[in-house]
Protein backbone atom coordinates (compact mmCIF):
# COMPACT_ATOMS: atom_id res chain seq x y z
CA UNK A 1 0.00 0.00 0.00
CA UNK A 2 2.92 2.07 -0.01
CA UNK A 3 2.88 2.37 -3.19
CA UNK A 4 -0.43 4.48 -3.33
CA UNK A 5 0.93 7.24 -1.37
CA UNK A 6 3.75 7.74 -3.38
CA UNK A 7 1.62 7.60 -6.33
CA UNK A 8 -1.24 9.16 -5.76
CA UNK A 9 1.01 12.50 -4.11
CA UNK A 10 2.87 12.97 -7.03
CA UNK A 11 1.00 16.04 -8.08
CA UNK A 12 3.54 17.92 -9.73
CA UNK A 13 2.16 21.18 -8.50
CA UNK A 14 3.23 24.42 -10.50
CA UNK A 15 5.29 27.40 -9.02
CA UNK A 16 2.81 30.92 -9.21
CA UNK A 17 3.20 34.60 -8.98
CA UNK A 18 -0.10 34.74 -7.62
CA UNK A 19 -0.98 34.23 -4.51
CA UNK A 20 -4.23 34.34 -2.97
CA UNK A 21 -4.84 34.82 0.84
CA UNK A 22 -7.85 32.75 1.37
CA UNK A 23 -8.19 33.04 5.24
CA UNK A 24 -11.77 34.38 5.52
CA UNK A 25 -13.56 36.94 7.18
CA UNK A 26 -17.03 36.98 8.03
CA UNK A 27 -17.73 40.48 6.46
CA UNK A 28 -15.82 38.90 3.12
CA UNK A 29 -18.41 36.14 2.95
CA UNK A 30 -21.41 37.75 4.47
CA UNK A 31 -23.33 37.90 1.25
CA UNK A 32 -22.42 33.93 0.50
CA UNK A 33 -24.45 31.37 0.09
CA UNK A 34 -24.05 28.23 -0.79
CA UNK A 35 -25.97 25.12 -2.21
CA UNK A 36 -24.22 22.25 -1.74
CA UNK A 37 -25.45 19.16 -3.88
CA UNK A 38 -23.26 15.94 -3.56
CA UNK A 39 -23.71 12.77 -5.90
CA UNK A 40 -26.27 11.31 -3.32
CA UNK A 41 -27.57 12.65 -0.06
CA UNK A 42 -27.05 9.60 1.96
CA UNK A 43 -23.60 8.15 1.52
CA UNK A 44 -21.62 9.03 4.50
CA UNK A 45 -18.65 9.71 2.10
CA UNK A 46 -20.74 13.40 0.61
CA UNK A 47 -22.10 13.45 4.54
CA UNK A 48 -18.25 13.36 5.73
CA UNK A 49 -17.43 16.04 3.30
CA UNK A 50 -20.43 18.30 4.34
CA UNK A 51 -18.62 18.73 7.53
CA UNK A 52 -15.68 20.27 6.00
CA UNK A 53 -18.47 22.73 3.93
CA UNK A 54 -20.22 23.56 7.44
CA UNK A 55 -16.91 23.78 9.00
CA UNK A 56 -15.52 26.77 6.25
CA UNK A 57 -18.89 28.15 6.54
CA UNK A 58 -18.96 29.13 9.71
CA UNK A 59 -15.04 30.26 9.44
CA UNK A 60 -16.41 32.66 6.98
CA UNK A 61 -20.12 33.40 8.31
CA UNK A 62 -21.96 31.81 4.97
CA UNK A 63 -25.05 30.11 4.52
CA UNK A 64 -24.45 26.93 3.70
CA UNK A 65 -27.17 23.72 2.74
CA UNK A 66 -26.42 20.19 1.96
CA UNK A 67 -29.24 19.69 -0.84
CA UNK A 68 -28.13 15.44 -1.03
CA UNK A 69 -30.81 14.41 -3.78
CA UNK A 70 -32.11 11.03 -3.04
CA UNK A 71 -31.14 9.65 -6.37
CA UNK A 72 -27.80 9.10 -7.69
CA UNK A 73 -29.02 10.16 -11.06
CA UNK A 74 -28.41 13.45 -13.14
CA UNK A 75 -31.92 14.80 -14.13
CA UNK A 76 -32.04 14.41 -9.54
CA UNK A 77 -28.91 16.94 -9.44
CA UNK A 78 -30.23 19.00 -12.03
CA UNK A 79 -33.83 19.59 -9.87
CA UNK A 80 -31.45 20.70 -6.86
CA UNK A 81 -29.22 22.75 -8.83
CA UNK A 82 -32.86 24.91 -10.43
CA UNK A 83 -34.08 24.78 -7.39
CA UNK A 84 -30.56 26.53 -6.26
CA UNK A 85 -30.80 29.04 -8.73
CA UNK A 86 -34.33 29.94 -7.53
CA UNK A 87 -33.67 30.32 -4.02
CA UNK A 88 -31.08 32.68 -4.59
CA UNK A 89 -28.20 30.57 -3.17
CA UNK A 90 -24.64 32.59 -5.25
CA UNK A 91 -22.44 29.46 -4.83
CA UNK A 92 -23.33 25.85 -6.12
CA UNK A 93 -21.18 23.10 -4.83
CA UNK A 94 -21.09 20.02 -7.04
CA UNK A 95 -19.79 16.37 -7.30
CA UNK A 96 -21.09 15.60 -10.69
CA UNK A 97 -23.70 12.15 -11.44
CA UNK A 98 -22.11 13.23 -15.10
CA UNK A 99 -19.95 14.98 -16.82
CA UNK A 100 -22.40 16.51 -19.30
CA UNK A 101 -25.95 16.29 -18.50
CA UNK A 102 -25.35 18.60 -15.66
CA UNK A 103 -23.99 21.43 -17.99
CA UNK A 104 -27.11 23.03 -19.33
CA UNK A 105 -28.37 23.85 -16.05
CA UNK A 106 -24.84 24.90 -14.33
CA UNK A 107 -24.47 27.13 -17.12
CA UNK A 108 -27.90 28.83 -16.98
CA UNK A 109 -27.23 28.97 -13.00
CA UNK A 110 -23.82 31.27 -14.29
CA UNK A 111 -25.38 33.41 -16.42
CA UNK A 112 -28.03 34.07 -13.65
CA UNK A 113 -24.62 34.88 -11.59
CA UNK A 114 -24.03 31.80 -9.41
CA UNK A 115 -20.56 30.98 -9.12
CA UNK A 116 -19.65 27.16 -9.64
CA UNK A 117 -17.32 24.96 -8.24
CA UNK A 118 -17.12 21.12 -9.11
CA UNK A 119 -15.30 18.83 -6.80
CA UNK A 120 -15.32 14.90 -6.47
CA UNK A 121 -16.96 14.66 -9.89
CA UNK A 122 -15.97 16.75 -12.84
CA UNK A 123 -18.16 18.41 -15.54
CA UNK A 124 -17.17 19.96 -18.42
CA UNK A 125 -15.09 23.01 -17.71
CA UNK A 126 -17.26 25.21 -19.28
CA UNK A 127 -19.88 24.44 -17.00
CA UNK A 128 -17.84 26.04 -13.87
CA UNK A 129 -15.23 27.92 -12.34
CA UNK A 130 -13.16 25.24 -11.20
CA UNK A 131 -12.54 21.53 -10.05
CA UNK A 132 -11.33 20.76 -6.84
CA UNK A 133 -9.46 17.62 -7.46
CA UNK A 134 -9.27 14.53 -4.75
CA UNK A 135 -5.66 13.88 -6.52
CA UNK A 136 -4.28 13.58 -10.30
CA UNK A 137 -6.83 10.80 -11.88
CA UNK A 138 -3.50 9.15 -13.55
CA UNK A 139 -2.08 8.76 -9.83
CA UNK A 140 -5.47 7.19 -8.07
CA UNK A 141 -5.80 4.47 -11.29
CA UNK A 142 -2.53 4.00 -11.00
CA UNK A 143 -1.91 3.16 -7.73
CA UNK A 144 -5.58 1.43 -7.66
CA UNK A 145 -3.83 -0.57 -10.40
CA UNK A 146 -0.66 -1.65 -8.62
CA UNK A 147 -2.62 -2.60 -5.66
CA UNK A 148 -4.83 -4.91 -7.48
CA UNK A 149 -2.09 -6.15 -9.13
CA UNK A 150 -0.06 -7.06 -5.91
CA UNK A 151 -2.58 -8.82 -4.13
CA UNK A 152 -3.22 -10.99 -7.03
CA UNK A 153 0.54 -11.55 -7.46
CA UNK A 154 1.02 -9.79 -10.73
CA UNK A 155 -1.36 -12.64 -12.47
CA UNK A 156 -4.32 -13.92 -12.64
CA UNK A 157 -8.30 -12.62 -13.21
CA UNK A 158 -9.87 -8.67 -11.21
CA UNK A 159 -13.13 -7.50 -11.52
CA UNK A 160 -14.08 -3.63 -11.06
CA UNK A 161 -17.05 -2.89 -8.93
CA UNK A 162 -17.86 0.77 -9.61
CA UNK A 163 -20.78 3.23 -9.16
CA UNK A 164 -22.65 4.11 -11.99
CA UNK A 165 -21.64 4.17 -15.85
CA UNK A 166 -22.34 7.81 -15.98
CA UNK A 167 -19.75 8.60 -13.00
CA UNK A 168 -17.27 10.75 -14.31
CA UNK A 169 -13.77 10.48 -11.66
CA UNK A 170 -14.73 6.36 -11.46
CA UNK A 171 -14.38 6.58 -15.41
CA UNK A 172 -11.35 8.46 -15.60
CA UNK A 173 -10.12 6.26 -12.60
CA UNK A 174 -11.06 3.17 -14.58
CA UNK A 175 -9.75 4.11 -18.00
CA UNK A 176 -6.28 4.81 -16.50
CA UNK A 177 -6.31 1.91 -14.62
CA UNK A 178 -7.03 -0.16 -17.47
CA UNK A 179 -4.19 1.27 -18.85
CA UNK A 180 -1.88 0.66 -16.07
CA UNK A 181 -2.72 -3.16 -16.00
CA UNK A 182 -2.31 -3.82 -20.00
CA UNK A 183 1.17 -1.60 -19.90
CA UNK A 184 2.61 -2.93 -17.08
CA UNK A 185 0.66 -6.51 -15.86
CA UNK A 186 -0.32 -7.98 -18.80
CA UNK A 187 -0.37 -11.08 -16.95
CA UNK A 188 -3.40 -9.59 -14.73
CA UNK A 189 -6.54 -9.69 -16.59
CA UNK A 190 -10.05 -7.78 -15.68
CA UNK A 191 -13.09 -9.91 -16.42
CA UNK A 192 -15.81 -7.78 -15.79
CA UNK A 193 -17.02 -4.22 -14.56
CA UNK A 194 -20.15 -3.87 -13.14
CA UNK A 195 -22.12 -1.46 -11.52
CA UNK A 196 -23.24 -1.50 -7.87
CA UNK A 197 -25.53 2.34 -8.54
CA UNK A 198 -23.50 3.31 -4.78
CA UNK A 199 -26.51 1.18 -3.16
CA UNK A 200 -25.60 -1.74 -0.41
CA UNK A 201 -27.95 -3.82 -2.02
CA UNK A 202 -26.96 -3.58 -5.16
CA UNK A 203 -23.17 -3.59 -4.68
CA UNK A 204 -24.07 -7.00 -3.26
CA UNK A 205 -25.63 -8.47 -5.50
CA UNK A 206 -22.92 -7.58 -8.10
CA UNK A 207 -20.48 -9.09 -5.29
CA UNK A 208 -22.12 -12.46 -5.27
CA UNK A 209 -22.53 -12.79 -9.05
CA UNK A 210 -18.64 -11.90 -9.63
CA UNK A 211 -18.05 -14.80 -7.51
CA UNK A 212 -20.56 -16.94 -8.97
CA UNK A 213 -19.33 -16.50 -12.55
CA UNK A 214 -15.82 -16.06 -12.28
CA UNK A 215 -14.42 -19.34 -9.72
CA UNK A 216 -10.80 -17.94 -10.43
CA UNK A 217 -11.60 -14.26 -9.21
CA UNK A 218 -8.76 -13.00 -6.69
CA UNK A 219 -9.55 -9.39 -6.38
CA UNK A 220 -12.18 -6.69 -6.73
CA UNK A 221 -11.25 -3.27 -7.29
CA UNK A 222 -13.98 -1.40 -5.56
CA UNK A 223 -13.31 2.86 -6.31
CA UNK A 224 -16.71 3.43 -4.25
CA UNK A 225 -16.93 4.10 -1.14
CA UNK A 226 -20.34 2.53 -1.04
CA UNK A 227 -19.14 -0.65 -3.07
CA UNK A 228 -15.76 -1.71 -1.24
CA UNK A 229 -18.10 -1.87 1.91
CA UNK A 230 -20.56 -4.24 0.43
CA UNK A 231 -18.05 -6.43 -1.48
CA UNK A 232 -15.89 -6.05 1.49
CA UNK A 233 -18.71 -7.56 3.84
CA UNK A 234 -19.56 -9.92 1.73
CA UNK A 235 -16.19 -11.53 0.79
CA UNK A 236 -15.40 -11.35 4.71
CA UNK A 237 -18.74 -13.64 5.64
CA UNK A 238 -18.22 -16.03 2.64
CA UNK A 239 -16.08 -18.94 1.49
CA UNK A 240 -14.07 -16.80 -0.47
CA UNK A 241 -12.06 -14.93 2.67
CA UNK A 242 -8.56 -15.65 2.14
CA UNK A 243 -8.74 -16.02 -1.59
CA UNK A 244 -10.51 -13.13 -2.76
CA UNK A 245 -9.46 -10.08 -1.59
CA UNK A 246 -10.74 -6.13 -1.58
CA UNK A 247 -9.14 -2.77 -2.49
CA UNK A 248 -10.03 0.68 -3.59
CA UNK A 249 -11.41 3.83 -1.76
CA UNK A 250 -13.75 3.74 1.70
CA UNK A 251 -14.40 5.45 4.79
CA UNK A 252 -11.85 4.11 7.89
CA UNK A 253 -15.19 3.92 9.69
CA UNK A 254 -16.77 2.03 7.29
CA UNK A 255 -13.43 -0.10 6.03
CA UNK A 256 -11.81 -0.95 9.98
CA UNK A 257 -13.16 -4.24 10.50
CA UNK A 258 -12.11 -5.64 6.91
CA UNK A 259 -8.47 -3.91 6.82
CA UNK A 260 -8.31 -5.66 9.80
CA UNK A 261 -9.10 -9.05 8.74
CA UNK A 262 -6.76 -9.03 6.15
CA UNK A 263 -10.02 -9.12 3.67
CA UNK A 264 -9.52 -5.70 2.12
CA UNK A 265 -6.86 -2.74 1.66
CA UNK A 266 -8.43 1.03 1.27
CA UNK A 267 -7.30 4.31 0.83
CA UNK A 268 -8.63 7.33 0.39
CA UNK A 269 -7.84 11.35 0.89
CA UNK A 270 -9.47 13.72 4.04
CA UNK A 271 -13.22 13.63 3.20
CA UNK A 272 -13.84 16.06 5.95
CA UNK A 273 -11.23 18.55 4.29
CA UNK A 274 -11.78 18.19 0.71
CA UNK A 275 -15.14 19.94 1.54
CA UNK A 276 -13.77 22.48 3.72
CA UNK A 277 -11.10 23.57 0.82
CA UNK A 278 -13.94 23.56 -1.76
CA UNK A 279 -15.56 26.39 0.04
CA UNK A 280 -12.76 28.06 0.40
CA UNK A 281 -12.03 28.24 -3.12
CA UNK A 282 -15.34 29.04 -4.00
CA UNK A 283 -14.88 31.85 -1.68
CA UNK A 284 -12.00 33.03 -3.09
CA UNK A 285 -13.44 33.30 -6.37
CA UNK A 286 -16.81 34.58 -5.69
CA UNK A 287 -15.71 37.16 -2.99
CA UNK A 288 -11.79 38.06 -4.15
CA UNK A 289 -12.38 37.83 -7.89
CA UNK A 290 -9.78 34.78 -7.86
CA UNK A 291 -8.33 34.02 -10.96
CA UNK A 292 -8.40 30.76 -12.36
CA UNK A 293 -5.84 30.38 -14.88
CA UNK A 294 -2.63 27.79 -14.52
CA UNK A 295 -0.49 28.80 -12.10
CA UNK A 296 -2.51 30.71 -9.26
CA UNK A 297 -2.06 29.59 -6.03
CA UNK A 298 -5.00 29.69 -3.61
CA UNK A 299 -4.40 29.36 -0.23
CA UNK A 300 -6.83 27.55 2.26
CA UNK A 301 -8.53 28.56 5.40
CA UNK A 302 -7.23 27.83 9.06
CA UNK A 303 -8.35 24.75 9.92
CA UNK A 304 -6.69 23.03 6.38
CA UNK A 305 -5.79 19.40 7.92
CA UNK A 306 -3.44 19.12 4.77
CA UNK A 307 -2.10 21.48 1.95
CA UNK A 308 -1.42 25.51 3.67
CA UNK A 309 -1.03 26.58 -0.41
CA UNK A 310 -2.42 24.87 -3.71
CA UNK A 311 -1.82 26.00 -7.30
CA UNK A 312 -4.04 25.45 -10.37
CA UNK A 313 -2.69 22.90 -13.04
CA UNK A 314 -4.48 21.34 -16.30
CA UNK A 315 -7.06 19.00 -15.22
CA UNK A 316 -8.70 16.14 -17.77
CA UNK A 317 -11.66 18.20 -18.63
CA UNK A 318 -10.72 21.96 -17.73
CA UNK A 319 -8.14 23.69 -14.87
CA UNK A 320 -8.06 22.11 -11.22
CA UNK A 321 -6.68 22.16 -7.89
CA UNK A 322 -5.43 18.62 -6.48
CA UNK A 323 -6.32 18.33 -2.92
CA UNK A 324 -2.91 16.38 -1.94
CA UNK A 325 -1.64 13.47 -0.75
CA UNK A 326 -4.16 10.13 -0.18
CA UNK A 327 -4.26 8.55 2.97
CA UNK A 328 -3.71 4.78 3.54
CA UNK A 329 -5.03 2.65 5.83
CA UNK A 330 -3.38 -0.09 7.91
CA UNK A 331 -4.24 -1.96 10.95
CA UNK A 332 -2.17 0.47 12.85
CA UNK A 333 -3.59 3.33 11.88
CA UNK A 334 -7.27 3.17 10.93
CA UNK A 335 -8.89 3.66 14.65
CA UNK A 336 -7.45 7.21 14.46
CA UNK A 337 -9.57 8.36 11.50
CA UNK A 338 -12.49 9.19 13.12
CA UNK A 339 -14.39 10.00 9.09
Amino acid sequence: MKKIISTIAATGLLASAIVLGATGTASAAAKLKIAHIPKLGTIGYFQAADRGVQKACKELGATCAYRGPAEITAAAQVKEINAAVQRGDNVILVAANDTNALCPALTAAQKKGVTVVAYDSDVKGTCRSLFVNQATSDGIGNALADDAAALAGSSGDIAILSTTPTATNQNVWIDFMNKRLADKYPNVKVVATVYGNDKPEDSTNETKGLLDKYPNLKVIVAPTSIGIVAAAKFVDASAKKGKVFVTGLGLPSDMSVYVKSGTAHAALWDVENFGYVSVYVANDIRNKKAKTAVGTVYKSGPADAGLKERTVTKGAVGNELVLGPALVFTKDNIDNYKF
